[in-house]
C-alpha cells in the first residue's frame, strides 16, 4: 500500500501545482463558463448541469481555485509576506516542496514576490526563537485545507516557554502556538501577533 499512496501523494501534488499555476483562461472550468478570466466564480456548483462542467469544478478544483484568488489578492508588502510565509508553510509541509520549488510556484503565478525580509522582530530572539507570553493576532489565521478562518483577529495566543521556530520561509520564521478561544494550533510568523 506505500507504493500507491505515494503515487497518489505524487499524483495530487502535481495537480495542486498544475492547477495553481494555469492561467484562469486556460482551465477548463473558465472554458465551460464557470469563472471568468480573473478567476470570480459565475455558475455555482449547484448550477452546474453537464458532465463537462461537473468534471471541471469539483472540490478539489474550489479549494484549489479559492487559495489562488486568495494568492493573487495579498499585496505583498512586508506584513503581508510575513502572514503568506505562515501559509506557504503549511503547503511546504503538507507536498514535501523545497524552498526554491514554492518561489518557483510564486514566480509562476505572477506574484512580484519579494525574499528580501530577514529584518529582526520585536518578539524574537537572535536565534530565532518567540519569546514567551500571551499575544493578540493581528489578522484571520485560515485553516490550511478548506481556507475556513479557524483563529480570527484580535483573538489571543499563549506561547508558555521559549518557542522555537518549526520552519523559515523566505527568512520569516513560522511558529507553531496555542489559539487560546479554540485550544488548536496553529502555525504564524512574528507579524500575525502583537502584545
Amino acid at each position: 500500500m506505500g507504493i500507491i499512496s505515494a503515487a497518489a501523494d505524487t499524483y495530487y501534488t502535481y495537480r495542486l501545482l498544475r492547477t495553481l499555476v494555469t492561467p484562469w483562461n486556460e482551465t477548463e472550468a473558465y472554458q465551460n463558463g464557470i469563472v471568468d478570466e480573473n478567476g470570480k466564480v459565475l455558475k455555482k456548483s449547484s448550477q452546474l448541469k453537464t458532465t463537462a462542467e461537473k468534471s471541471s469544478y469539483t472540490l478539489f478544483h474550489r479549494l484549489v481555485f479559492n487559495f489562488k484568488r486568495i494568492m493573487e489578492k495579498l499585496p505583498f508588502g512586508k506584513y503581508k509576506l510575513a502572514s503568506f510565509a505562515a501559509a506557504m508553510f503549511l503547503l511546504k509541509e503538507e507536498t514535501n516542496l523545497s524552498e526554491d520549488q514554492l518561489k518557483d510556484i510564486i514566480d509562476k503565478l505572477e506574484l512580484n514576490f519579494d525574499d528580501s525580509i530577514n529584518e529582526s522582530y520585536w518578539n524574537v530572539d537572535s536565534d530565532d526563537n518567540l519569546s514567551p507570553g500571551v499575544y493578540s493576532l493581528t489578522s484571520d489565521i485560515a485553516h490550511p485545507l478548506t481556507g475556513e478562518m479557524v483563529a480570527l483577529k484580535g483573538t489571543t495566543v499563549i506561547v508558555p516557554a521559549m518557542c522555537e521556530a518549526v520552519d523559515n520561509i523566505f527568512g520569516t520564521p513560522i511558529y507553531k502556538v496555542k489559539h487560546s478561544p479554540t485550544k488548536s494550533d496553529i502555525y504564524i510568523s512574528p507579524e500575525d501577533i502583537k502584545r
